[in-house]
């Protein structure tokens, strides 16, 4: 039997390349662990909801509030045309008897 030998082509360089990405790995795992982690995250989450749902109430309350106002402005311009309508009515209708009467 002759010597058969298996040329294993970028062996080398597959293999130090996967060290590597198991190397960066560790390093991402130290890193996350260090900023605080999943338990932080989920903290920041809840807090931040509970800012969420506070400013939606106060959005909520503000929105109603200019709706309340804007309401109460629009019948005010509403009853102040109605009181001018008929002004302009009568004080027409007088200047033109007096104009027939003093043709």
């Amino acid at each position: 039997m002759s010597n058969e030998t298996k040329i294993v082509k970028g062996g080398f360089r597959a293999t130090l390349a996967l060290l590597i990405s198991i190397v960066a790995l560790v390093f991402a795992i130290i890193a996350f662990n260090r900023t605080g982690g999943e338990a932080d995250l989920r903290a920041q989450i809840t807090d931040l909801q509970a800012k969420l749902k506070t400013l939606r109430k106060e959005t909520s309350e503000k929105v109603t509030r200019v709706r309340q106002e804007t309401t109460k402005a629009l019948e005010k311009i509403g009853v102040e045309i109605k009181k001018e309508e008929p002004k302009k009515g009568e004080g027409g209708e007088k200047e033109t008897e007096k104009k027939e009467g003093e043709s």
